[in-house]
């Protein structure tokens, strides 16, 4: 039986050599769905238990135990790791046609998979998020003078929402929309007293890469949220969360990031109570000053 779990290997493995490398100690109906992943790719990517029990000649359980006996936690991170093998090696073209095609032109049908879809990243974000590194996170936030917030790519729209969501419990904030040389200058005021929340999903760049080693320069802190952690870049932040994406992409790389950026802000708001009221009632008194008529 396998003991290690799928996080013990390399971010290099691939779905495929994975599970040959461990058909052989499985039992016979554990080796029979294992076999019919491997000949459906992605049939398994866009299916539930049950469809693939059902496709596989058993039942949702025995998928599920399956997914367990190859070390994954269950089916929602067996089909990430599948997920990010086929994108490595299909064109994205081809990708958005499958989608489209297992998607189907319902309305209905649409509706289920997205719903679905979303409920199973926030399910699987439960699983993987620590309290303590949430706490971890807020502590880090709460005690800089300014928090910078950075996102890579669509991400940069979870930064700039963690921005005001940090701002009205009271937090000074400053979202950074700018890359390469204009992003340089921008990292260009950090200091010790500050903290930087980053945004990045799987893929990692060379801005990423800049912040972080600007950050360890100036000893700012650094809160990193992120799909997939690259190897040793845990080492070089304060705190990492995670913000699980979908393998399927019927919904967005944004969902579960947005979901940690509440449960960041919502655990400082507790935090800074007196702060987060008055920062509230200001606000509000802002909003109503724009809504009279000068006399």
């Amino acid at each position: 039986m396998v003991t290690t779990s799928y996080s013990d290997h390399s971010d290099g493995d691939n779905f495929d050599g994975y599970v040959r490398a461990r058909l052989d100690d499985l039992k016979p109906a554990e080796r029979q769905v294992a076999q019919f992943m491997l000949a459906h790719p992605n049939d398994v990517l866009f299916s539930s238990a049950g469809d693939l029990g059902s496709a596989a000649g058993t039942s949702d359980a025995t998928v599920v135990r399956t997914a367990k006996a190859l070390g994954y936690s269950g089916l929602p991170e067996l089909k990430r790791h599948l997920g990010q093998t086929l994108t490595t090696r299909t064109e994205p073209t081809t990708r958005l046609s499958t989608t489209m095609e297992k998607i189907g032109s319902s309305g209905s049908n649409q509706i289920d998979r997205v719903v679905s879809d979303g409920v199973e990243m926030l399910t699987e974000l439960h699983r993987q998020l620590d309290p303590a590194d949430v706490e971890a996170a807020a502590d880090a936030l709460l005690g800089a003078r300014l928090v910078f917030t950075w996102g890579l790519g669509v991400s940069s729209v979870c930064a700039e929402y963690a921005a005001f969501r940090l701002a009205r419990r009271g937090l000074v904030t400053r979202h950074c929309p700018d890359t390469g040389f204009r992003l340089a200058d921008a990292l260009l005021p950090l200091t010790a007293e500050d903290a930087v929340l980053v945004y990045v999903p799987a893929r990692h760049n060379r801005d990423v890469e800049m912040i972080i080693s600007h950050a360890e320069r100036t000893g700012a802190g650094v809160v990193l949220v992120t799909s997939k952690l690259s190897t040793g870049l845990a080492s070089r932040v304060r705190v990492v969360l995670p913000a699980p994406d979908s393998p399927t992409k019927f919904t967005g790389e944004t969902l579960t990031a947005s979901v940690v950026t509440d449960m960041l802000t919502h655990t400082i708001a507790a935090r800074t109570s007196d702060t987060a009221k008055t920062t509230t009632e200001l606000l509000t008194l802002l909003r109503g000053e724009l809504g009279e008529r000068p006399h």
